[in-house]
């Protein structure tokens, strides 16, 4: 495998570009049409390398129906050793793949679990765009009284996303004031009116 390791960071600049300006996934898409078997190789030497750009890939492939036949089967199995940004990042694919919300649920681990509050911030955003269930909702609800303010601001988005409000909860005043409070009464004050959203 360390053949395709190389061949692989190769590959990915040539089809991604300079990674800090983020991917796009033209050429990915253009490759996958011209020749799929090379494609599905190399987003395989990418996983196992834990590489987001690999996990991300199969969200544009399932997009314009060309996700590789075994395509869950590949993801299953590198959401197991999964961790962190890349573990959200195999879930999400899964989710675009199947549509089973129950994809939600690794993420939700990270958003409770994670050290890192990026990764925490990082797990509420991309819950946002799964659909809201009971468990879902509780957990973004406690990540609403984290005690980092970027994780309460990206989970308070998702509720009213959920809620079916587009305003960023920064345009929601009395909102905003609790969750940029130092008290964890607060906190715990705009979770509960987020949730009571919900309900009605």
């Amino acid at each position: 495998m360390d053949g395709d390791d190389a061949k692989w960071q190769r590959w990915r600049r040539e089809i991604f570009g300079d990674p800090s300006d983020g991917p796009e996934f033209e050429a990915l898409l253009e490759a996958a049409r011209r020749d799929p078997r090379t494609v599905e190789r190399m987003l395989r030497a990418g996983l196992a390398e834990g590489d987001s750009v690999a996990a991300q890939s199969f969200i544009a492939l399932a997009a314009a129906g060309l996700a590789p036949a075994d395509a869950v089967s590949i993801l299953r199995t590198a959401l197991i050793r999964a961790q962190d940004e890349f573990r959200i990042r195999v879930a999400e694919g899964l989710y675009a793949l199947t549509r089973d919300p129950g994809w939600a649920t690794p993420v939700a681990g990270l958003l409770s679990g994670a050290r890192s509050e990026f990764v925490r911030l990082d797990a509420a955003i991309a819950l946002a765009g799964f659909p809201p269930t009971t468990a879902l909702v509780r957990a973004m609800a406690a990540a609403v009284q984290d005690r980092e303010y970027l994780v309460r601001y990206h989970a308070a988005n998702a509720l009213l996303r959920w809620a079916g409000d587009r305003r960023r909860v920064d345009h929601v005043p009395d909102l905003f004031a609790k969750i940029t409070d130092r008290s964890e009464a607060a906190w715990r004050s705009a979770a509960e009116e987020l949730t009571s959203r919900l309900r009605g």
